[in-house]
């Protein structure tokens, strides 16, 4: 069996603005990354958990916590998000440090 290769979101809009013959991605990009910045800061805390509850796997639902957690940090240090809904999602203690 084969694994189907995965298209990132971002990725897919680039391929799809330069099959459509846009030169300059310039302002496509901008526009459709002040959007989702404006989404990302509106996002609350009870979307995320629905988010991370709608997968099924508990092992992918531990990961999404995680690789959300380091998402949001960058969204708040990098792009100047508040992005307190994540504070509720704190890393769990170690069970052997505990």
């Amino acid at each position: 069996m084969s694994k189907r290769p995965t298209v990132h979101f971002l990725t897919a809009y680039v391929e799809y603005l330069l099959d459509q013959g846009i030169r300059s991605e310039e302002y496509y990009l901008g526009d459709a990354s002040r959007f989702l910045r404006f989404l990302l800061a509106n996002t609350t805390a009870e979307q995320i958990q629905d988010y991370i509850y709608s997968h099924s796997s508990p092992t992918y639902r531990a990961r999404l916590e995680k690789t959300l957690r380091k998402f949001f940090c960058f969204a708040q240090e990098k792009l100047a998000i508040e992005v307190a809904q994540m504070a509720h999602i704190q890393k769990k203690p170690d069970r052997d440090l505990v």
